[in-house]
Protein backbone atom coordinates (compact mmCIF):
# COMPACT_ATOMS: atom_id res chain seq x y z
CA UNK A 1 0.00 0.00 0.00
CA UNK A 2 1.54 3.71 -0.99
CA UNK A 3 2.33 5.42 2.05
CA UNK A 4 -0.16 8.10 0.67
CA UNK A 5 -2.49 5.77 2.10
CA UNK A 6 -0.85 5.03 5.62
CA UNK A 7 -0.81 8.88 5.64
CA UNK A 8 -4.46 8.96 5.01
CA UNK A 9 -5.85 6.40 7.10
CA UNK A 10 -3.56 7.85 10.20
CA UNK A 11 -5.02 11.26 9.59
CA UNK A 12 -8.65 9.91 9.25
CA UNK A 13 -8.06 7.79 12.49
CA UNK A 14 -6.41 11.02 14.88
CA UNK A 15 -9.78 13.18 13.39
CA UNK A 16 -12.26 10.35 14.11
CA UNK A 17 -10.80 9.65 17.85
CA UNK A 18 -10.71 13.55 18.68
CA UNK A 19 -14.23 12.31 20.21
CA UNK A 20 -12.55 10.01 22.60
CA UNK A 21 -10.72 12.64 23.22
CA UNK A 22 -13.10 14.91 23.99
CA UNK A 23 -14.88 12.35 26.00
CA UNK A 24 -11.05 12.13 28.06
CA UNK A 25 -11.77 15.38 28.60
CA UNK A 26 -15.51 15.37 30.11
CA UNK A 27 -14.13 12.53 32.42
CA UNK A 28 -11.08 14.45 33.75
CA UNK A 29 -12.96 18.02 34.36
CA UNK A 30 -14.54 16.94 37.72
CA UNK A 31 -10.84 16.02 39.06
CA UNK A 32 -10.12 20.04 38.50
CA UNK A 33 -13.30 21.62 39.34
CA UNK A 34 -14.74 19.47 42.08
CA UNK A 35 -12.36 21.35 44.60
CA UNK A 36 -13.11 24.26 42.75
CA UNK A 37 -16.79 24.07 43.52
CA UNK A 38 -16.32 23.22 47.42
CA UNK A 39 -14.03 26.36 47.65
CA UNK A 40 -16.72 28.44 46.02
CA UNK A 41 -14.32 29.55 43.05
CA UNK A 42 -16.82 29.13 40.15
CA UNK A 43 -19.84 30.63 38.56
CA UNK A 44 -22.07 29.41 41.08
CA UNK A 45 -22.31 27.18 44.25
CA UNK A 46 -23.58 24.10 43.99
CA UNK A 47 -24.43 21.17 47.09
CA UNK A 48 -22.57 18.33 47.58
CA UNK A 49 -25.57 16.19 46.56
CA UNK A 50 -25.92 18.75 43.39
CA UNK A 51 -22.13 18.00 42.98
CA UNK A 52 -22.56 14.17 42.80
CA UNK A 53 -25.41 14.75 40.27
CA UNK A 54 -23.44 16.87 38.12
CA UNK A 55 -20.22 14.04 38.33
CA UNK A 56 -22.61 10.89 37.60
CA UNK A 57 -25.06 12.56 34.89
CA UNK A 58 -22.55 11.59 32.52
CA UNK A 59 -22.56 7.88 33.01
CA UNK A 60 -26.19 8.27 32.45
CA UNK A 61 -26.16 10.17 29.14
CA UNK A 62 -23.66 6.99 28.90
CA UNK A 63 -26.25 4.20 29.63
CA UNK A 64 -29.00 5.37 27.22
CA UNK A 65 -26.66 6.06 23.66
CA UNK A 66 -24.89 3.25 22.68
CA UNK A 67 -28.80 1.15 21.51
CA UNK A 68 -29.73 4.47 19.56
CA UNK A 69 -25.94 4.67 18.27
CA UNK A 70 -25.81 1.08 16.88
CA UNK A 71 -28.94 1.77 14.89
CA UNK A 72 -28.00 5.13 14.02
CA UNK A 73 -24.43 4.26 12.27
CA UNK A 74 -26.83 1.80 10.21
CA UNK A 75 -29.29 3.97 9.29
CA UNK A 76 -27.18 6.97 8.00
CA UNK A 77 -23.83 5.93 7.91
CA UNK A 78 -20.12 6.20 10.14
CA UNK A 79 -19.62 9.36 9.01
CA UNK A 80 -22.80 11.34 9.71
CA UNK A 81 -22.68 9.45 12.72
CA UNK A 82 -19.13 10.76 13.78
CA UNK A 83 -19.99 14.42 12.22
CA UNK A 84 -22.92 14.74 14.92
CA UNK A 85 -20.76 14.25 17.91
CA UNK A 86 -19.24 17.70 16.72
CA UNK A 87 -22.64 20.06 17.43
CA UNK A 88 -23.31 18.23 20.71
CA UNK A 89 -20.20 18.38 22.15
CA UNK A 90 -20.03 22.18 21.37
CA UNK A 91 -23.56 22.37 22.98
CA UNK A 92 -22.35 21.07 26.22
CA UNK A 93 -19.31 22.74 26.78
CA UNK A 94 -21.59 26.24 25.76
CA UNK A 95 -23.90 25.44 28.48
CA UNK A 96 -20.67 25.80 31.21
CA UNK A 97 -20.08 29.20 29.72
CA UNK A 98 -23.23 30.55 29.45
CA UNK A 99 -25.86 29.07 31.84
CA UNK A 100 -24.06 29.37 35.29
CA UNK A 101 -26.72 26.54 37.21
CA UNK A 102 -26.38 23.05 38.24
CA UNK A 103 -29.16 22.02 35.87
CA UNK A 104 -27.28 23.60 33.15
CA UNK A 105 -24.30 21.42 34.41
CA UNK A 106 -26.69 18.45 34.57
CA UNK A 107 -27.69 18.70 30.67
CA UNK A 108 -23.65 19.35 29.69
CA UNK A 109 -22.62 16.00 31.86
CA UNK A 110 -26.15 14.53 30.27
CA UNK A 111 -24.65 15.40 26.40
CA UNK A 112 -21.32 14.33 27.27
CA UNK A 113 -22.16 10.98 28.30
CA UNK A 114 -24.63 10.87 25.07
CA UNK A 115 -21.70 11.73 22.93
CA UNK A 116 -19.09 9.10 24.68
CA UNK A 117 -21.51 6.04 24.51
CA UNK A 118 -21.91 7.24 20.92
CA UNK A 119 -18.11 7.07 19.87
CA UNK A 120 -17.24 4.23 22.11
CA UNK A 121 -20.00 2.60 19.60
CA UNK A 122 -19.36 3.98 15.96
CA UNK A 123 -15.58 4.99 15.99
CA UNK A 124 -14.16 1.69 16.53
CA UNK A 125 -16.44 0.21 13.99
CA UNK A 126 -15.63 3.07 11.60
CA UNK A 127 -11.78 2.43 11.48
CA UNK A 128 -12.20 -1.29 12.12
CA UNK A 129 -13.94 -0.85 8.35
CA UNK A 130 -11.41 1.93 6.87
CA UNK A 131 -7.85 0.72 8.25
CA UNK A 132 -5.86 -2.25 6.49
CA UNK A 133 -5.26 -5.17 8.01
CA UNK A 134 -1.86 -4.24 8.24
CA UNK A 135 -1.55 -1.46 11.09
CA UNK A 136 -5.50 -1.67 12.05
CA UNK A 137 -3.87 -2.98 15.42
CA UNK A 138 -2.06 -0.23 15.72
CA UNK A 139 -4.66 2.52 14.45
CA UNK A 140 -6.91 1.19 17.27
CA UNK A 141 -4.45 1.64 19.82
CA UNK A 142 -4.83 5.53 19.16
CA UNK A 143 -7.87 5.35 20.49
CA UNK A 144 -7.20 4.44 24.36
CA UNK A 145 -4.05 6.98 23.87
CA UNK A 146 -7.01 9.93 22.94
CA UNK A 147 -9.03 8.92 25.97
CA UNK A 148 -5.99 9.58 28.53
CA UNK A 149 -4.70 12.56 26.58
CA UNK A 150 -7.89 14.07 27.41
CA UNK A 151 -8.10 13.33 30.41
CA UNK A 152 -4.42 14.14 30.51
CA UNK A 153 -5.17 17.59 29.21
CA UNK A 154 -8.36 18.63 32.16
CA UNK A 155 -6.13 17.91 35.21
CA UNK A 156 -2.99 19.56 33.46
CA UNK A 157 -5.19 22.68 32.62
CA UNK A 158 -7.30 22.84 35.18
CA UNK A 159 -4.56 23.10 37.99
CA UNK A 160 -3.44 26.36 36.01
CA UNK A 161 -6.32 27.92 35.12
CA UNK A 162 -9.80 29.13 36.77
CA UNK A 163 -13.03 27.18 35.98
CA UNK A 164 -14.50 29.55 33.69
CA UNK A 165 -11.28 29.55 32.07
CA UNK A 166 -10.88 25.95 31.98
CA UNK A 167 -14.02 26.23 29.95
CA UNK A 168 -13.29 27.90 27.20
CA UNK A 169 -10.02 26.69 26.48
CA UNK A 170 -12.17 22.83 26.30
CA UNK A 171 -14.73 24.70 24.33
CA UNK A 172 -12.40 24.99 21.03
CA UNK A 173 -11.85 21.09 21.01
CA UNK A 174 -15.03 19.95 19.60
CA UNK A 175 -15.48 23.10 17.21
CA UNK A 176 -11.76 21.79 15.95
CA UNK A 177 -12.85 18.68 15.79
CA UNK A 178 -16.52 19.13 13.59
CA UNK A 179 -14.99 21.09 11.66
CA UNK A 180 -12.11 18.40 10.40
CA UNK A 181 -15.00 15.45 10.69
CA UNK A 182 -17.09 17.17 8.08
CA UNK A 183 -14.23 16.41 5.27
CA UNK A 184 -13.94 12.43 6.23
CA UNK A 185 -14.84 10.30 3.50
CA UNK A 186 -17.71 7.56 4.26
CA UNK A 187 -16.39 3.71 5.33
CA UNK A 188 -16.48 1.55 2.10
CA UNK A 189 -18.30 -1.46 4.16
CA UNK A 190 -21.14 1.09 5.08
CA UNK A 191 -21.56 1.62 1.29
CA UNK A 192 -21.63 -1.64 -0.07
CA UNK A 193 -24.10 -2.58 2.40
CA UNK A 194 -26.31 0.14 1.07
CA UNK A 195 -25.52 -1.62 -2.56
CA UNK A 196 -23.52 1.65 -3.56
CA UNK A 197 -20.01 0.12 -5.36
CA UNK A 198 -19.25 2.64 -7.20
CA UNK A 199 -18.88 5.34 -4.18
CA UNK A 200 -17.17 2.96 -1.97
CA UNK A 201 -14.41 1.96 -4.58
CA UNK A 202 -13.82 5.62 -4.86
CA UNK A 203 -14.01 5.96 -1.16
CA UNK A 204 -11.60 2.90 -0.44
CA UNK A 205 -9.18 3.98 -3.21
CA UNK A 206 -8.76 7.51 -1.43
CA UNK A 207 -8.54 5.13 2.06
CA UNK A 208 -5.55 3.46 0.48
CA UNK A 209 -3.56 6.02 -1.64
CA UNK A 210 -4.39 5.09 -4.85
CA UNK A 211 -4.10 1.71 -6.95
CA UNK A 212 -6.22 -1.00 -7.95
CA UNK A 213 -8.37 -1.59 -5.55
CA UNK A 214 -10.66 -4.16 -6.87
CA UNK A 215 -9.80 -7.28 -5.34
CA UNK A 216 -10.12 -5.77 -1.85
CA UNK A 217 -13.59 -4.52 -2.48
CA UNK A 218 -14.29 -7.98 -3.99
CA UNK A 219 -13.42 -9.53 -0.49
CA UNK A 220 -14.92 -6.68 1.37
CA UNK A 221 -18.02 -7.23 -0.88
CA UNK A 222 -17.98 -10.81 0.30
CA UNK A 223 -18.15 -9.91 3.81
CA UNK A 224 -21.15 -7.67 3.79
CA UNK A 225 -23.15 -10.32 2.45
CA UNK A 226 -22.56 -12.72 4.77
CA UNK A 227 -23.47 -10.73 7.39
CA UNK A 228 -26.77 -9.42 5.51
CA UNK A 229 -26.92 -13.17 5.71
CA UNK A 230 -26.75 -14.07 9.56
CA UNK A 231 -28.21 -11.14 10.72
CA UNK A 232 -29.00 -11.66 14.62
CA UNK A 233 -31.16 -10.89 17.51
CA UNK A 234 -30.78 -10.17 21.39
CA UNK A 235 -33.11 -13.00 21.74
CA UNK A 236 -30.81 -15.08 19.79
CA UNK A 237 -28.07 -14.14 21.82
CA UNK A 238 -29.77 -14.90 25.24
CA UNK A 239 -30.98 -18.69 24.04
CA UNK A 240 -27.26 -19.17 23.38
CA UNK A 241 -25.84 -20.67 26.09
CA UNK A 242 -22.30 -20.89 24.57
CA UNK A 243 -22.49 -16.87 23.93
CA UNK A 244 -24.00 -16.24 27.52
CA UNK A 245 -21.08 -17.62 29.14
CA UNK A 246 -19.08 -15.44 27.03
CA UNK A 247 -21.11 -12.81 27.86
CA UNK A 248 -20.63 -13.40 31.50
CA UNK A 249 -17.21 -13.17 31.58
CA UNK A 250 -16.96 -9.76 29.61
CA UNK A 251 -19.77 -8.51 31.80
CA UNK A 252 -18.24 -9.04 35.01
CA UNK A 253 -15.14 -8.02 33.80
CA UNK A 254 -16.77 -4.61 32.88
CA UNK A 255 -18.44 -4.73 36.08
CA UNK A 256 -15.50 -4.83 37.64
CA UNK A 257 -13.63 -2.10 35.56
CA UNK A 258 -16.03 0.39 36.79
CA UNK A 259 -17.26 -0.68 40.29
CA UNK A 260 -14.20 -0.94 41.57
CA UNK A 261 -12.99 2.65 42.14
CA UNK A 262 -11.44 3.87 39.13
CA UNK A 263 -14.44 6.14 37.74
CA UNK A 264 -14.71 7.82 41.57
CA UNK A 265 -10.61 8.07 41.92
CA UNK A 266 -10.77 9.87 38.66
CA UNK A 267 -13.85 12.26 39.64
CA UNK A 268 -13.04 12.90 43.30
CA UNK A 269 -8.74 12.89 43.72
CA UNK A 270 -8.94 16.27 45.24
CA UNK A 271 -11.41 15.18 47.85
CA UNK A 272 -9.85 11.66 48.36
CA UNK A 273 -6.42 13.10 48.96
CA UNK A 274 -4.84 14.20 52.42
CA UNK A 275 -3.37 18.12 51.52
CA UNK A 276 0.67 18.44 51.12
CA UNK A 277 1.57 15.29 49.89
CA UNK A 278 5.03 14.38 50.08
CA UNK A 279 6.38 15.11 46.54
CA UNK A 280 3.74 15.85 44.83
CA UNK A 281 0.76 17.94 45.43
CA UNK A 282 -2.94 16.28 44.84
CA UNK A 283 -3.21 18.76 40.73
CA UNK A 284 0.62 17.24 40.16
CA UNK A 285 -0.85 12.79 41.25
CA UNK A 286 -3.61 13.28 38.89
CA UNK A 287 -1.48 14.70 35.99
CA UNK A 288 1.07 11.52 37.34
CA UNK A 289 -2.15 8.95 36.73
CA UNK A 290 -3.50 10.19 33.35
CA UNK A 291 0.70 9.92 32.22
CA UNK A 292 0.70 6.26 33.53
CA UNK A 293 -2.83 5.49 32.47
CA UNK A 294 -1.55 6.18 29.14
CA UNK A 295 2.12 4.54 28.97
CA UNK A 296 1.45 1.83 31.18
CA UNK A 297 -1.54 1.04 28.78
CA UNK A 298 0.11 1.26 25.67
CA UNK A 299 2.72 -1.09 27.23
CA UNK A 300 0.26 -3.95 28.46
CA UNK A 301 -1.28 -3.81 24.72
CA UNK A 302 2.14 -4.56 23.40
CA UNK A 303 2.12 -7.50 26.13
CA UNK A 304 -1.13 -9.01 25.67
CA UNK A 305 -0.37 -11.38 23.22
CA UNK A 306 2.68 -12.65 24.68
CA UNK A 307 1.35 -12.82 28.93
CA UNK A 308 -1.86 -13.61 27.53
CA UNK A 309 -4.99 -12.02 28.34
CA UNK A 310 -6.28 -13.86 31.76
CA UNK A 311 -2.60 -13.49 33.56
CA UNK A 312 -2.81 -9.87 32.83
CA UNK A 313 -6.55 -9.62 33.88
CA UNK A 314 -6.00 -11.25 37.12
CA UNK A 315 -2.82 -9.61 37.70
CA UNK A 316 -4.85 -5.88 37.25
CA UNK A 317 -8.01 -6.90 39.60
CA UNK A 318 -5.98 -8.68 41.92
CA UNK A 319 -3.61 -5.49 42.45
CA UNK A 320 -6.65 -2.96 41.84
CA UNK A 321 -8.59 -5.23 45.18
CA UNK A 322 -4.62 -4.62 47.27
CA UNK A 323 -4.78 -1.06 46.57
CA UNK A 324 -8.66 -0.10 47.69
CA UNK A 325 -7.92 -2.16 50.65
CA UNK A 326 -4.84 -0.02 51.51
CA UNK A 327 -7.17 2.92 51.36
CA UNK A 328 -9.31 1.16 53.28
CA UNK A 329 -7.27 0.99 56.43
CA UNK A 330 -5.38 4.09 55.23
CA UNK A 331 -9.00 6.40 55.65
CA UNK A 332 -10.33 3.95 58.84
CA UNK A 333 -7.46 5.58 61.08
CA UNK A 334 -7.17 8.80 59.34
CA UNK A 335 -8.20 12.24 61.04
CA UNK A 336 -8.74 15.31 59.41
CA UNK A 337 -7.71 17.32 62.52
CA UNK A 338 -4.31 16.03 63.15
CA UNK A 339 -5.29 14.15 66.25
CA UNK A 340 -4.05 11.06 64.81
CA UNK A 341 -0.40 11.71 64.38
CA UNK A 342 0.91 8.27 63.84
CA UNK A 343 -1.28 8.37 60.04
CA UNK A 344 -0.58 11.89 59.62
CA UNK A 345 2.70 10.75 59.38
CA UNK A 346 1.73 8.07 56.38
CA UNK A 347 0.05 10.43 53.86
CA UNK A 348 2.25 9.26 50.95
CA UNK A 349 -0.02 6.17 51.34
CA UNK A 350 -2.57 7.29 49.50
CA UNK A 351 -0.54 9.05 47.37
CA UNK A 352 1.75 5.55 46.00
CA UNK A 353 -2.38 3.96 46.18
CA UNK A 354 -3.56 6.49 43.83
CA UNK A 355 -0.44 5.92 41.38
CA UNK A 356 -0.79 2.12 41.89
CA UNK A 357 -4.34 2.38 40.90
CA UNK A 358 -3.92 3.64 37.30
CA UNK A 359 -1.04 0.99 36.67
CA UNK A 360 -3.19 -1.79 38.07
CA UNK A 361 -6.04 -0.49 36.17
CA UNK A 362 -4.19 0.35 32.78
CA UNK A 363 -2.10 -3.08 32.95
CA UNK A 364 -5.14 -5.57 32.25
CA UNK A 365 -8.84 -4.13 33.43
CA UNK A 366 -9.00 -1.15 31.51
CA UNK A 367 -8.63 -2.78 28.08
CA UNK A 368 -8.82 -6.69 28.63
CA UNK A 369 -12.79 -6.24 28.58
CA UNK A 370 -12.53 -5.06 24.99
CA UNK A 371 -10.18 -7.24 23.55
CA UNK A 372 -12.46 -10.34 25.10
CA UNK A 373 -15.91 -8.69 23.39
CA UNK A 374 -13.54 -8.82 19.97
CA UNK A 375 -13.13 -12.02 19.96
CA UNK A 376 -15.53 -13.94 22.16
CA UNK A 377 -18.20 -13.54 19.90
CA UNK A 378 -19.43 -14.37 16.22
CA UNK A 379 -19.62 -10.96 14.15
CA UNK A 380 -23.60 -11.39 13.75
CA UNK A 381 -24.15 -10.47 18.20
CA UNK A 382 -21.03 -8.48 18.76
CA UNK A 383 -23.02 -5.15 18.30
CA UNK A 384 -25.47 -6.61 20.74
CA UNK A 385 -22.44 -7.80 22.92
CA UNK A 386 -20.82 -4.62 22.53
CA UNK A 387 -23.73 -2.16 23.05
CA UNK A 388 -24.55 -4.06 26.88
CA UNK A 389 -20.50 -4.09 27.87
CA UNK A 390 -20.73 -0.31 27.41
CA UNK A 391 -24.36 -0.04 29.20
CA UNK A 392 -22.76 -2.15 32.19
CA UNK A 393 -19.74 0.25 31.69
CA UNK A 394 -22.28 3.64 32.31
CA UNK A 395 -24.29 1.83 34.90
CA UNK A 396 -21.62 1.32 37.35
CA UNK A 397 -19.63 4.56 36.73
CA UNK A 398 -23.13 6.13 37.32
CA UNK A 399 -24.13 3.94 40.63
CA UNK A 400 -20.69 4.65 42.13
CA UNK A 401 -19.95 8.28 41.22
CA UNK A 402 -23.59 9.03 42.64
CA UNK A 403 -23.08 7.11 45.57
CA UNK A 404 -19.70 8.47 45.95
CA UNK A 405 -20.09 11.73 48.26
CA UNK A 406 -23.29 10.70 50.00
CA UNK A 407 -21.40 7.64 51.73
CA UNK A 408 -18.06 9.52 52.18
CA UNK A 409 -19.83 12.33 54.14
CA UNK A 410 -22.02 9.56 56.02
CA UNK A 411 -19.38 6.89 57.12
CA UNK A 412 -15.99 8.10 55.56
CA UNK A 413 -13.80 7.11 52.74
CA UNK A 414 -13.07 4.12 54.07
CA UNK A 415 -16.52 2.62 53.69
CA UNK A 416 -16.40 3.39 50.17
CA UNK A 417 -12.88 1.76 49.99
CA UNK A 418 -13.85 -0.78 51.76
CA UNK A 419 -17.07 -1.69 48.84
CA UNK A 420 -14.34 -1.09 46.12
CA UNK A 421 -11.90 -4.08 47.43
CA UNK A 422 -14.86 -6.15 47.74
CA UNK A 423 -15.94 -6.04 44.31
CA UNK A 424 -12.37 -6.03 42.94
CA UNK A 425 -11.67 -9.50 44.92
CA UNK A 426 -14.79 -10.64 43.82
CA UNK A 427 -13.42 -9.92 40.35
CA UNK A 428 -10.47 -11.37 40.56
CA UNK A 429 -12.02 -14.28 41.97
CA UNK A 430 -14.83 -14.50 38.95
CA UNK A 431 -11.96 -14.34 36.49
CA UNK A 432 -9.46 -16.95 38.40
CA UNK A 433 -12.86 -19.51 37.87
CA UNK A 434 -14.57 -18.55 34.62
CA UNK A 435 -12.31 -16.43 32.43
CA UNK A 436 -10.85 -18.41 29.37
CA UNK A 437 -7.58 -17.75 27.53
CA UNK A 438 -7.86 -16.11 24.13
CA UNK A 439 -4.15 -15.82 23.32
CA UNK A 440 -3.03 -17.14 20.07
CA UNK A 441 -6.70 -18.84 19.21
CA UNK A 442 -8.26 -17.98 16.24
CA UNK A 443 -12.10 -16.76 16.59
CA UNK A 444 -13.36 -20.34 15.66
CA UNK A 445 -11.30 -22.03 18.27
CA UNK A 446 -12.29 -19.65 20.84
CA UNK A 447 -15.72 -20.61 19.95
CA UNK A 448 -15.05 -24.27 19.59
CA UNK A 449 -13.47 -23.80 23.45
CA UNK A 450 -16.40 -22.19 24.60
CA UNK A 451 -18.58 -25.03 23.50
CA UNK A 452 -16.85 -27.72 25.19
CA UNK A 453 -17.00 -26.01 27.97
CA UNK A 454 -20.57 -25.17 27.66
CA UNK A 455 -21.36 -28.89 26.36
CA UNK A 456 -18.86 -30.60 29.48
CA UNK A 457 -21.03 -28.39 32.04
CA UNK A 458 -24.31 -29.67 31.01
CA UNK A 459 -23.45 -33.43 30.43
CA UNK A 460 -21.37 -33.18 34.50
CA UNK A 461 -24.66 -31.53 35.39
CA UNK A 462 -26.90 -34.37 33.74
CA UNK A 463 -24.97 -36.96 35.40
CA UNK A 464 -25.23 -35.21 38.75
CA UNK A 465 -29.15 -35.46 38.01
CA UNK A 466 -29.22 -39.40 36.98
CA UNK A 467 -27.17 -39.85 40.14
CA UNK A 468 -29.51 -38.10 42.25
CA UNK A 469 -32.30 -40.20 40.58
CA UNK A 470 -30.76 -43.16 41.86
Amino acid sequence: MPKKGVYRQIYVTIVATMSIFISGMWLGWPSSVVEKFVKHETDFNATMDELSWIVATMDLGNVISPLVAGHLMDWVGRKPSTVVLGPLFIVSWALTLFVPSAWALYTARLLAGIGKGMSYTVVPVYLGEIASPAIRGALGSVFCLQLHTGFLMEAVIGSLVSYRTLNIVSSVVPVLFFVAAILLHESPYYLLKRGRRSQAAVCLQWFRGGGDVAHELDLMEVNVRKEMENKSTFRELFASRKDMRALAIVVAACATQRAGGVSCIIAYSALILPDNGPLLDKHESVMLFAVTLAVVNLVAVALVDRLGRKPLLLLSEAGLAVASLTFAVFFYFYRDDGSDGATRQLTWLPYLCHWLFSVMFAVGVGFVPVVFLGEMFPVNIRSHCSAIASITLAFCSFVTNKMFLFVSNRYGFCAMFSLFTVINFAGTFYTYMYAIETKGKTLQEIQDQLKEIVGHRREKTNQNDIVGNK
